[in-house]
């Protein structure tokens, strides 16, 4: 499906162009179009080449998936790949792909030029069809500023989106962390290491995206405008507040698994202690059972009508006085 928006130097709207006319309006040079692709066919994405003169590299980077964002310059415009967080994203479902099938993060395919901007995605991103309907319901807001402004606004709102993954991340850490304290079940420290392994993954991206953005700013293309470097200084303090979020995260879960093998180790030790009393309690039992359970003739009480309860009561005397001897070494 293609969206498409196109500010007129005159301050109109159109919508809906056709390929005619947004080669025109490329080759025009002036205004400023936006066309989104969703999840688009063979034909619409031949667009890319036919009304965009987008390279074929570029092209095939949008028909192929992504794990990293990546920064292309050409000639004629700049291709940027980013990622964006999945809305039905869940902490408890972190693999790369949940029950459903759904990955933590999608991607934005981004094309920018002299006078149009191209996003290219095959997920279902509702913050891009927010700024879609805000460039419909308010033209002059969402697109009169040019497309270099434009591009700021689409990546701005992508990365926005991880304050609320990570407020889902840091949820979750912390129910988790209540769980392991109180319960110590092993399939919650198992999902608690899972979860480090996704905060991990997600902050190398942050820290890909920032270093793209970096260079981004650093370059001297025709297509981008000096006035938006505050702009995308502001996206980069986000992202770095973003990775310091996750950096609290994972220190989160490292002291959580600590604490857990502490735990662990010390309920172990108290297993081992009782063990060990109970099993000094009963050595007396054991030594002279099997002393007198020999098979020898002439034994001590042997005969003795009360011989069976006279060597229970030793051994009961036994046990107790190394009771009370372990009870004031404090062994419990």
């Amino acid at each position: 499906m293609i969206t498409s928006y196109y500010f007129t130097p005159e301050g109109t709207l159109k919508q809906n162009l056709d390929e005619e006319a947004m080669r025109a309006a490329v080759k025009s040079q002036q205004g400023l179009l936006w066309v989104d692709f969703h999840r688009p066919t063979a034909d619409e994405t031949f667009i890319l080449d036919e009304a965009f003169g987008c390279h074929p590299l570029a092209i095939e980077d949008c028909q192929q998936d992504s794990r990293y964002p990546k920064l292309d310059e050409f000639r004629e415009h700049l291709f940027l790949v980013m990622l964006a967080p999945n809305p039905n994203f869940k902490p408890e479902q972190m693999p790369d792909e949940d029950e459903n099938g759904e990955e933590a993060t999608h991607e934005v395919d981004l094309f920018l030029g002299r006078n149009y901007v191209v996003s290219y995605h095959n997920a279902s991103l509702p913050f891009l069809q927010s700024l879609l309907d805000r460039a419909k319901r308010e033209p002059k807001r969402g697109l009169g500023r040019g497309p270099a402004f434009l591009l700021h606004d689409i990546v701005d709102a992508a990365v926005d989106q991880f304050f609320v993954m990570v407020d889902r991340i840091e949820d979750e850490v912390e129910e988790a962390e209540g769980v392991l304290q109180e319960v110590g079940r092993e399939e919650t420290l198992a999902h608690i290491l899972d979860l480090k392994r996704r905060v991990l993954n997600l902050r190398r991206q942050m820290s890909d995206h920032r270093e793209t953005l970096q260079r981004m700013m650093r370059m001297n293309h025709p297509v981008l405008s000096s006035d938006t470097a505050p702009y995308f200084r502001d996206i980069l303090d986000h992202l770095n507040q973003i990775e310091d979020d996750l950096d609290v995260c994972r220190d989160t879960i490292d002291a959580a698994r600590d604490l857990y093998l502490a735990l662990a180790n010390t309920r172990t030790n108290e297993v081992m202690r009782v063990l060990t009393v109970l099993f000094t309690l009963t050595l007396p039992f054991a030594i002279l059972t099997s002393w007198f359970g020999m098979n020898f003739e002439h034994l001590p009480l042997h005969d003795h009508p009360l011989g069976v309860w006279i060597y229970t009561g030793i051994m009961l005397l036994m046990s107790l006085g190394m009771f009370l001897w372990l009870f004031r070494r404090k062994w419990f």
